[in-house]
């Protein structure tokens, strides 16, 4: 393969690795052999969809498993689809693995749409409380400075440092709209790559938006049950489970706490790395049970999670631009306030006291 097509696949977005999933699972659904099916839709869709599936269409008919194909070319696809292909291969039930990350990631590419439409305003206010602000700085605070000192013989602070702020507006004025504009684009082509932002701390609460972390426990639970109903062990059916889920914090204490099943140490809700999952989720984990038991409450748990991350997405969207305008709007007409009435204020009191 060139290394232009190369390229193209290590470069997938989001909303394209959902469709090559969806492909996939159609195909499986309906007993299609992949090489053939993959084969014809590399030939009938451009771009770099078609390239991807082109290329594991033909390395299937070529004899490669697709377990082998990911194995050895682990720099061409991203390492949540490989882990979910795994977790699928090794569960039998590819297609559910595959549609599993799709909903995921399909929350995600969601989430991203209606967080660019819902910001258009804000930005738009920000904007304009930046310029606001710069004339403060340049116009309004030394013509207010100038007065009050006329009249106090005094200088007041505030207004001193936006005098002096304003008189480096050369050095700052378009720095700052650049450089927050340019980690602006970064921030939104990388939550378009097909690598699912990985946005949870260490204490498992989400740093960004809790409808991801929602989204991920979901998959997790999903594929975790998945393969308990193949009969797993479920040491390794929780660290192929977390690998898949698109969470780094999850992933990494699911190997450890794979492990720690696998000596047969004994585990406790609430404590070690059982601590990053949900309560509910890790005393499920820590008591075990009947496997078909066990895969039956972790299907159910994943829908109550799926729809957790639903609201909290709903919610995001509706509540997030009035919190960034309140906050950036409101700073800037306190500053301005604070600039131009306090002076005046204090101007005011100084020529009402005695002399």
């Amino acid at each position: 393969m060139s290394s232009s097509n190369s390229k193209s696949v290590q470069s997938v977005s989001l909303e394209q690795l959902i469709a090559l999933n969806d492909e996939m699972a159609a195909l499986i659904r309906s007993g299609i052999p992949l090489e053939s099916g993959l084969t014809t839709l590399g030939q009938e869709m451009p771009g770099r969809l078609g390239r991807i599936a082109g290329f594991l269409g033909e390395r299937i008919g070529a004899g490669e498993s697709l377990d082998h194909i990911l194995a050895n070319n682990e720099d061409r696809f991203p390492q949540l689809w490989r882990a979910v292909v795994r977790a699928g291969l090794r569960s039998g039930r590819l297609s559910s693995a595959l549609e599993s990350m799709s909903t995921t990631g399909r929350r995600v590419a969601e989430l991203r749409s209606a967080f660019g439409l819902a910001l258009v305003y804000p930005i738009i206010v920000v904007l304009l409380a930046y310029g606001s602000f710069v004339m403060l700085t340049t116009r309004l605070a030394p013509i207010t400075l100038h007065v009050y000192e006329d009249f106090t013989e005094k200088s007041d602070p505030l207004l001193s440092g936006l005098v002096s702020l304003g008189a480096s507006v050369q050095w700052w004025g378009l720095t700052i709209p650049v450089v927050v504009a340019i980690i602006g684009l970064l921030w939104w082509y990388r939550s378009g790559r097909a690598a699912l932002p990985k946005s949870t701390s260490a204490s498992g609460r989400s740093d960004t938006f809790g409808s991801l972390r929602d989204g991920r426990i979901a998959a997790f639970a999903e594929i975790l049950a998945l393969l308990l109903e193949q009969e797993v062990p479920l040491h390794e059916a929780i660290e192929l489970a977390g690998a898949a889920s698109g969470d780094a914090n999850l992933a990494q204490n699911s190997k450890a706490l794979a492990r720690q099943i696998e000596r047969g140490e004994t585990l406790t809700a609430g404590e070690g790395n059982l601590n990053s999952f949900p309560p509910l989720l890790g005393w499920l984990i820590s008591v075990g049970g009947e496997p078909e038991h066990l895969a039956q409450t972790l299907t159910e748990m994943a829908q109550q999670y799926r729809q957790r991350a639903e609201r909290a997405t709903n919610w995001a969207t509706v509540y997030l631009p009035i919190v960034i305008t309140a906050v950036f709007g409101g700073s800037v007409v306190l500053l301005q306030a604070l600039a131009t009435f306090r002076p005046i204020c204090k101007l005011l009191f100084e020529l009402g006291s005695p002399l």
